[in-house]
C-alpha cells in the first residue's frame, strides 16, 4: 500500500503531476508513476501506481516512510511510519510495482502537493515520489 527506468521521469497530464523528487539520487531507480483519474474527482476513488527498479545487492528489511503534504502552499507537519507497515518487506532486487486506491476528499479546492520518501534503517533515501493535484 502507498499512502500517496531513467534517472528522472516526469508524468504530466491534465491536472495531476507525478515526479521523482530525489532528482535521480535515490537508491531505487524511478521508472514510472501515475495518479488517475486525471484530474482526480473529489468524493471518488483515485489510484496511485508506481514502478521502480531495486538494484542488485539491495535488500531492505526495515526503515521509515515519510509523508509530507502542503495545501495551497501551506505545509503540514510530516508524518513518519514504519516502512514495512506501508509496503511488504523485504524489498529485494528487481522491478518493484505498487498500486493503491484511496478516496479523494471533498470540499477542498486549490493545489495539493504530497511527497512520499522511503528510507532504509541507515536513513539512506530509497525512493521519493511527489504528486501535485490541482482541483
Amino acid at each position: 500500500m502507498i499512502k500517496f527506468l531513467g534517472a528522472l521521469v516526469v508524468v504530466i497530464s491534465g491536472a495531476n503531476t507525478v515526479r521523482d523528487c530525489s532528482s535521480g539520487t535515490s537508491v531505487f531507480k524511478f521508472g514510472t508513476a501515475s495518479l488517475t483519474p486525471d484530474p482526480v474527482v473529489p468524493g471518488e476513488n483515485y489510484t496511485l501506481s508506481l514502478l521502480c527498479t531495486i538494484p542488485d545487492g539491495v535488500n531492505v528489511t526495515g526503515g521509515t516512510a515519510e509523508y509530507q503534504v502542503s495545501f495551497n502552499g501551506i505545509p503540514f507537519t510530516p508524518t513518519t511510519e514504519d516502512l514495512c507497515s506501508q509496503v511488504s518487506c523485504p524489498l529485494t532486487p528487481g522491478l518493484y510495482k505498487n498500486t493503491s486506491i484511496s478516496l479523494f476528499p471533498t470540499g477542498i479546492s486549490g493545489k495539493i502537493v504530497t511527497a512520499m520518501r522511503w528510507y532504509d534503517e541507515d536513513s539512506t533515501l530509497l525512493y521519493c515520489l511527489e504528486t501535485t493535484v490541482k482541483i
